[in-house]
This record gives structure tokens, sequence and C-alpha cells, in this order.
């Protein structure tokens, strides 16, 4: 190149500073533009990821229990169709709160589920319940695949693989399991398939459990008939506070009397209520409803007020009698129960020598754990403590010296039996020669006859009760009952005031 030419191409102008800076600034927002395109793509996506994911949580939390991870109610009811549905109630929740505090009540919950879950029926034949908690220790279990007669057994072989016992924090407790069942059917034709059909049979089958409730069998299937009693029952359970606040409930005594001195003693107090639509219902009748809605304390809280009243008033009239109060295990399972009975002895100014709380063999044999340290404490405070029924449950000395009790009532079966049994006469002589081996009063319940009351009396029987003495009487009509009775003077060594004799 010439130097000519160099200098000409030395000499050509430069393009303009602002028009390199201009495209600059165009291609930057064009690249911030598109990032900002991408960013927000990339923020929608994870909003919607994250709002899927929501709503999935969202979805599953609806149908699924937070402390189980089991179906709750609902996703019970999506997730299930056909066969047959088994509700299963351990009965037990409220008696480890009791005792242990809620925290250790959820860990039972989860080692409950821990065996539902591990479940494995062998009459479903490879086909894998689906189970559910309903609520509280009661839950849901589908049965596939079965109906009738299959699905009782489904139920029983259920029973049996939750029956073991549970330990928790040391404490063992013993499950008395129940389990309604009801099947799909030609009776559920008009209702349709789905969550709505899966409602009725949960429905049916807790109207099954109810009826597991009267003792008889631990698992039952739907009948049509159990209806009418859980319509009756419903009523009891809905109608019980304003019975008591009317008084419609009521307190009757039946006298108990030394069979040696033929003198009143004390007295039961029992329960009646006179129900405006049934007529007057026994305590058979409305108690177990009440022990299965939690409504027994309420019974047992007006049935000692009025006992002690009725104590207090004899006090006054210087007749120094007993009373015998029939304790749920239901009450024992609460540890304030000796503190009220405290209170309301104080309040009465009754002695507690001159309270006997009644308890059944068999309850305190199931809940042992449980109910002995209350037992304990209210032997303390000076009650005395009786088993009621005795004979039927786990009639042993091993078992009766580990209860801190003071008497032993004989199961009325056996001494109605009296009269025409032989066997029941030996059953109820060698529970009087236990009952003394162990320091206890010994009392014999249904003492109808003449004859049966002296063959107790030779046997040395303490005390006793029945139709031959007196039928239970309201109070008004045991007070006239008392006062027609020949008054005793006091006797050297005798307890304070008159004793009455039998009429």
């Amino acid at each position: 190149m010439t130097p000519a030419r160099v200098a000409s191409a030395v000499a050509s102008p430069a393009p303009p500073l602002g028009v390199l800076t201009v495209a600059g600034l165009l291609l930057l927002m064009l690249a911030a533009a598109v990032v900002g395109l991408l960013v927000q793509r990339v923020r929608r996506h994870r909003h919607d990821v994250e709002a899927a994911a929501l709503a999935e949580r969202l979805r599953r939390d609806a149908h699924h229990d937070p402390l189980t991870g089991l179906l709750n109610r609902e996703g019970f009811l999506h997730a299930v169709t056909g066969g047959a549905v088994a509700v299963v109630d351990l009965s037990l929740l409220d008696q480890v709160n009791d005792t242990l505090g809620h925290a250790r009540g959820e860990v039972f919950v989860r080692l409950a589920t821990e065996r539902l879950v591990d479940v494995r029926l062998l009459s479903l034949a490879g086909r894998e319940p689906v189970a559910a908690r309903l609520e509280g220790d009661t839950f849901a279990v589908h049965i596939p695949g079965v109906d009738g007669h299959d699905a009782h057994r489904a139920g029983e072989e259920l029973r049996e693989r939750l029956l073991a016992p549970y330990v928790v924090e040391g404490v063992r407790f013993e499950p008395p399991v129940v389990v309604g069942i009801a099947a799909d059917g030609p009776w559920l034709a008009d209702v349709p398939a789905g969550p709505e059909r899966t409602a009725a049979l949960l429905r049916r089958a807790d109207v099954a459990l109810a009826a597991t409730r009267d003792g008889v069998e631990a698992v039952r299937c739907y009948e049509p008939s159990m209806g009418e009693r859980a319509a009756r029952r419903l009523r009891l359970i809905r109608g019980f506070s304003a019975a008591v606040e009317r008084r419609d409930v009521r307190v009757d005594f039946q006298p108990v009397v030394s069979l040696g001195e033929r003198t009143v003693v004390g007295v039961e107090a029992l329960a009646r209520w006179d129900h405006p639509e049934l007529g007057l219902l026994l305590p058979d009748e409305f108690v177990p409803v009440l022990e299965a809605t939690g409504q027994i304390a309420e019974l047992t809280t007006f049935v000692l007020d009025e006992s002690l009243a009725a104590a207090r008033r004899w006090l006054d009239r210087g007749m120094r009698l007993s009373v015998a109060v029939n304790v749920s295990v239901g009450n024992l399972g609460s540890p304030g129960f000796p503190e009220e009975v405290a209170t309301l002895l104080a309040a009465h100014r009754v002695p507690a020598e001159l309270l006997t709380l009644e308890l059944t063999e068999s309850g305190v044999s199931s809940e042992r754990e449980i109910a002995l340290p209350v037992m304990r404490r209210l032997h303390a405070l000076g009650c005395h403590l009786a088993v009621d029924d005795f004979g039927t449950g786990q009639s042993s000395l091993a078992h009766l010296r580990r209860l801190p009790v003071d008497q032993v009532k004989i199961d009325k079966s056996f001494v109605l039996g009296m009269g025409t049994e032989y066997g029941d006469v030996a059953v109820v002589r060698a529970i009087v020669e236990m009952g003394h081996t162990l320091g206890l009063t010994v009392v014999a319940e249904g003492v109808e006859q003449a004859a049966v009351r002296a063959t107790l009396a030779e046997m040395g029987c303490d005390v006793a009760q029945g139709y031959l003495v007196s039928r239970p009487l309201p109070a008004r009509c045991f007070d006239s009952w008392l006062e027609s009775l020949e008054a005793h003077p006091d006797e050297p060594g005798a307890a304070p005031g008159p004793r009455t004799l039998i009429a």
C-alpha cells in the first residue's frame, strides 16, 4: 500500500460513539427482556409445582389422620366399596390418658395402629383390609369380598389379633376389644354405590358395636332389630342429664341385715329411672349405656350425694346405718374420684366408715392396674370396699388378697339356687370360708327364703339382703319401714345409737 493510501485510511473517520452506545443498550435491553421472561417462566413453573404439591397435601390431610397416617372417616368413605365394614373399639384410650397423660395416650394409639396395619386376616385369602382411624381408639376396617357368616368370622379373627396387652411406660393395659360389623347386601340396594353406601355401612356397624356392650358377645353383626335398641339407647343417652335435674332418677334403699343379731346394719343404694315414656328402668338397662358414653360419673355422683344425705338423716335420728354404693370401673379410672368422695363425705358430715363402695369382681380383674391405685386411696380415706357378684369371675385367694377390700358379696345366682341345688350350697360355703380366711365380711345377696337364711347363718355368713327382708324401697318408704321396726337399746361396747330389729 502506498503512503498515500495509508494516509487516506488513517485519515478516514470512525463511526460515531453515540451509535455504538445505542446499539449496545438495545442489545442489553433485549437480553434483559429475555432473561426476565425466563425468570418469570421459571417462577411460574415453581409456583405451579408448589401449588400442586400444596393441593395434594391438602387433599391428603383431608382424607388422613394426622397422628397415625391412616385414612380418616372421610378418606375411608371414598376409599372402599362393597364387602363388609367393621368398627373396632379398643376402649382403652381414656384410661391411658387418665393414668399416664395424653402424650402416652398418643403412644398407645400409634401402637394400636401398627398392629392394625400389620393385620393379615387369613379369612381374606390374600386380599388386604383397608383401615381408618375414626376417633380416639376407634378404628374402621374394610373387609373386602365377604358377607354374612364370613364377615363375622373375619371380625372374630380381627379382634383376636388386637387383644394382646399393651405396655405403655411400663404399665400393662388389657384392651376389652369389641367389634361391630355390617355387610353389604340387598338391604342397601336403594343406597347409591360409593361414599353414601359406605357411610350407611358404618352407621350400621356402629349400631352393632353398641350391641356388643351388653356383655354377651364381643363381635356382633348388624341385624335390623338392633336399630330399635339403638334408638332406645340414644333416647336414654340424650335424656339422662335432664332426668337427673327433674328428679326422674331416684335412689331406692334395700336393707342389709346382720344374720347373727338379726339387726339392720346398713342399706344398698340402687338407682331407678322413672322414664316418662319407657316406664320404670332398672340399672341393668341404663347403667351399661351410661358407662359406654362416660355419663356414669354423673350417675355415681348423684347416687353418692343422695345416699350420704340419707345416712346423715339417719344419724340425726340416732341410727348408725352404712350405705353401699355401686361404683363403675370408669369411676376407678378417674384419679380425682377419691377427692370427690372425700368432699361429699365432708359436705354431709358422714364418717367414711359408713360408706361402702361396691366394685364388680370382673371389672376390677380386667382393669387391675388402673383400679388399684384409686382403690388404695379410697381405702385410705376410711371407706369400706366390697367385691360385688363374687363367684362369677376370678374367684381365688390369690386374687382377693391383692385387693384392698373389706367385704365380698356372694353373687345372688348362687344364693337363689341354695334351696334346690346342693352344688350352690357348696359354692356358697366355700366363699364364706374363703372370705373369713382373709378376714373379710361376707354378704349374701338374693335371700328370699327363711330356710336359706338359716343355712347362711349356720355357715357363719355375716350379713344378708334380699326380698325375705325387704324389696328396695324409695327413700320415704324406707324411712317408714324403719319406723315400723322395734328399737333395741344400746348394749355395752355397741356402736352409738339404737339398732333396729327385723320386723
